[in-house]
């Protein structure tokens, strides 16, 4: 059986002998150093981290990092400096080439090629290994493109070894980060290959590889991207039988190249190479910690290696620290991880003007249009067009990355990406800059998007604009803080594109009133007016009390400023929040049609509409309810304000259900069910679930209420149930139909202290109903002194204890613990 020798420049090593030779000489080396060789020679031209030679060196023995770096000098003293490549932050690669030979050298084959013998397995890439398959078969020049990190050389890797079979001279791989830094390209192919150096190295290459057949690949083109263009160009136009593939994080826009960009890994197949990996399978944890990760390979292999230390639990509790996280706590603090590594690398090829837009666009936590980048990017030394030509070119370098899942095309930096960019953005300080260049470009966007409201067509105003709400909240943030009046404005002029859905704005809206206030804040009327109203949408129906105070501060400002249809809105916003009728409502009412314009547009006068049915309705007067809300229809279909619409018919369903009409009220009310995620109104959904329910339990048909009740948390969302106490009376009484009479007259209580604090003295006509079934039937089934015990216990507990309580079927009506309503799964 022969065992393996090798030869690498002027040396022959033999490690079964345990020796070495220099041109027929013996060189003496330490058993460690022996052993360095032994590892690198082995794995030559791959990069091996310090991890793997300490444990191959010094196995068993626990030594310092030194130890190894020493024994490294050793070995670039005997064979030079340039053969062994530092990795900073990973470990090394042998950089010469290395033959492996038999023991007889008259029975060693000519190599042809250079790669790895046995790599580890490979997930997911089935359609993409596919892919380029197809396109190597019609085109001369391939180029892999890729962000940092996303598997380019693996997949170039695995391609090779399968395409081994097809090139009869073989597949010679070429790492292009070897290079010297006045090394031709060209040089580099021809010294992989064995080929003498000539005079003009482009031309010689060429000429010596027209007649073979073979391919190469040239893996990290990125830094030499013109060198690497000329040479696969003259190598494509000049050979008939060589194929060319390149992995780069941007195209080289050479002539005959085609590109094929790689995506990271889809969420599956990155669970199982972290499973794999690391040897845990926690599937829900394993997905957050690879959607954090961007399903980014490097940033999973890495991690995969620190879940022995950490655990899945603790390494998703720490990656934000990705950076620097991704090296054990104890190891050495100059160390660094490879991810951090490659993304720096791919900063550094950058220019100057690339540099400064790539951090600044940290700012945005999710995903921006180009009009967006170029109004928060720009200013006297970026203009627009640059900053825009800027982000385009930092697209083709595979350094942002584009959502082509969106109508209108969107961009994002992956959130490892963003980080690294954010510290970047820090170092050079300019964060604050950047957050205050982020809130002026954002008002900018939404005072736009406030005026086209009224007019464009809702649909696509909010496919165009809803993308911009992660960005909104983290500008309303940090505005807060640092410049109010923007703030102010800022809240007042997205209103219309997150009032439909207003959980996230409320906390928003408190704080920014309470430091609003009466005071004396230098802010125009104009944009005072607009912020309160903003405030009365954010509020409506949830906390009426809330709600007509900010409208009536919002109507003054907007008279003083003679701006009616602001007026009206906040007039007819301020009568909607009594919910009943009186003399407040009625003076409201009749001050705003004085106002109203016929020709104002649905998405204003469907809500003056919605304000006169709902005072119609509480005084009983059903015909003139439906006459409103049938002219609310009318005027939505006109203007094609399909959520107005759907909004007409959700209220005329109501008051089917109010005029006794139960049949009609459930087959509306399933009919818009269907519909209702379309719409995504969280108010109207609240309001036509609890209505849907209610007239459910008065038709008897208990089992399909339930069903309802019990996908009420997965529509509406987590953090949206607390919504839901209009609809208390509805889920007690459900829950006194299911046998739970001690929770029912709970439920009770929590309902009385939800319509008081939330300032709603007197329910609605369909929640007035259910309340008194609610009453009659705990009064058949507990004595009073029960009932208003059982009462007052609902009334200290939580809303989110009393909600959740309120969703479950199972009989017995506890308050839930901790792990259970963690086990309860919603959509927020």
């Amino acid at each position: 059986m022969s065992t393996p020798h090798y030869r690498f420049g002027d040396f022959k090593l033999l490690p079964a002998e345990r020796l070495l030779f220099r041109r027929g000489s013996e060189v003496a080396l330490t058993a460690r150093a022996f052993e360095l060789l032994v590892a690198f020679v082995e794995r030559a031209g791959q990069l091996l981290s310090k991890d793997e030679l300490m444990r191959r060196v010094w196995a068993g023995i626990v030594v310092e990092e030194n130890n190894l770096a020493v024994q490294v000098g050793v070995l670039r003293k005997l064979l030079g400096a340039e053969t062994i490549s530092t990795i900073a932050g990973f470990g090394y690669r042998f950089a010469l080439p290395v033959l492996d030979v038999a023991e007889k050298p008259a029975a060693a084959p000519v190599p042809r090629g250079r790669l790895p013998l046995r790599l580890p397995a490979l997930f997911g890439r089935a359609d993409e290994l596919q892919a380029l398959q197809a396109l190597l078969q019609t085109n001369p020049a391939v180029t892999l493109c890729g962000p940092p990190g996303v598997g380019k050389t693996r997949l170039a890797q695995e391609l090779a070894l399968r395409q081994q079979d097809v090139h009869a001279d073989g597949i010679w791989w070429v790492d292009l980060t070897l290079l010297r830094d006045d090394e031709p390209v060209a040089a580099a192919v021809a010294r992989t290959l064995g080929l003498p150096p000539g005079p003009d190295p482009l031309a010689d290459l060429t000429a010596k590889l027209a007649p073979l057949a073979l391919m190469i690949v040239l893996d990290n083109a990125e830094h030499r991207v013109r060198d690497v263009a000329e040479t696969v160009t003259a190598l494509a136009q000049h050979t008939e039988r060589v194929s060319l593939l390149v992995t780069s994080q941007s195209p080289l826009q050479a002539p005959g190249e085609r590109v094929h960009r790689l995506a990271p890994l889809p969420l599956p197949d990155a669970v199982r190479l972290l499973s794999e990996r690391s040897g845990e399978a926690d599937g829900a944890r394993a997905e957050q910690i690879c959607a954090a990760l961007d399903c980014n390979p490097l940033a999973i292999e890495l991690a995969a290696s620190r879940v022995d230390v950490l655990g899945l639990d603790g390494l998703a509790a720490r990656l934000h620290e990705r950076l620097t996280l991704l090296v054990p706590a104890s190891a050495h603090p100059s160390r660094r991880n490879a991810l951090a590594e490659a993304l720096g690398w791919s900063h550094d090829l950058l220019a100057e003007r690339e540099r400064r837009v790539l951090r600044r666009l940290a700012v945005f936590p999710g995903s921006f249009s180009l009009e967006g980048a170029a109004l928060v990017l720009s200013d006297d030394e970026l203009p627009a067009a640059a900053a825009v030509a800027s982000v385009l070119a930092l697209v083709e370098r595979s350094l942002v990355s584009v959502d082509r899942s969106s109508t209108q095309r969107r961009y994002r930096l992956l959130e490892t990406m963003r980080l690294f960019a954010l510290d970047k953005l820090a170092a050079a300080g300019e964060t604050a800059l950047a957050q205050a260049r982020h809130c002026a470009g954002l008002l900018w966007l939404f005072e736009d998007a406030h005026e086209e409201s009224w007019r464009v067509p809702y649909a696509a105003w909010k496919s165009r604009y809803e993308p911009e709400l992660p960005g909104l909240w983290a500008a309303l943030d940090w505005a807060r803080d640092h410049d109010l009046g923007s703030a102010a404005s800022l809240f007042g002029a997205s209103a219309p594109l997150w009032a439909p859905r207003a959980v996230d704005a409320r906390a928003h809206a408190l704080k920014l009133a309470q430091l609003i206030g009466d005071g004396p804040v230098s802010i125009p009327a104009h944009v005072l007016a607009r912020f309160w109203w903003a405030c009365a949408r954010c509020h409506t129906i949830v906390h009426p009390g809330l709600a007509r105070d900010a409208s009536e501060r919002a109507a003054r400002l907007y008279r003083e400023l003679g701006d009616e249809r602001g007026e009206y809105l906040a007039l007819v916003e301020h009568a909607l929040n009594w919910r009943v009728d009186g003399p407040e409502v009625r003076a409201a009412l009749a001050a705003a049609h004085r106002l109203e314009n016929p020709a104002w547009p649905a998405t204003v006068l469907e809500r003056g509409r919605t304000t006169e049915a709902v005072v119609h309705l509480t005084a009983g007067r059903h015909d003139d309810v439906r006459r409103c809300y049938l002219a609310a229809l009318q005027i939505c279909e006109r203007d094609g304000f399909e959520a107005g619409a759907w909004r007409a018919r959700m209220n005329l369903a109501d008051v089917a259900r109010a005029a006794g009409d139960l049949p009609l009220a459930v087959d509306m009310g399933e009919a818009l069910l269907a519909d209702a995620d379309r719409i995504d109104d969280l108010v109207g959904l609240t309001t036509l679930l609890s209505n849907l329910i209610g007239a459910l339990i008065a038709q008897g048909r208990f089992e399909r209420a339930r069903e309802v009740a019990r996908d009420c948390p997965r529509r509406i969302g987590r953090l949206g149930l607390d919504d839901f106490w209009v609809g208390l009376d509805a889920l007690a009484l459900l829950q006194l139909h299911s046998g739970n009479t001690p929770l029912a007259a709970r439920l009770a209580g929590v309902a009385d202290r939800e319509f008081e604090a939330h300032g709603q003295m007197q329910r609605q006509p369909n929640e007035a109903e259910d309340r008194a079934m609610l009453e009659a039937g705990l009064a058949e089934r507990l004595p009073p002194q029960d009932i208003e015990r059982l009462s007052r216990e609902g009334r200290r507990m939580s809303l989110s204890d009393a909600m959740f309580t309120a969703f479950r079927f199972d009989g017995d009506g506890a308050v839930p613990t901790a792990t259970a309503e963690a086990r309860f799964t919603t959509r927020g």
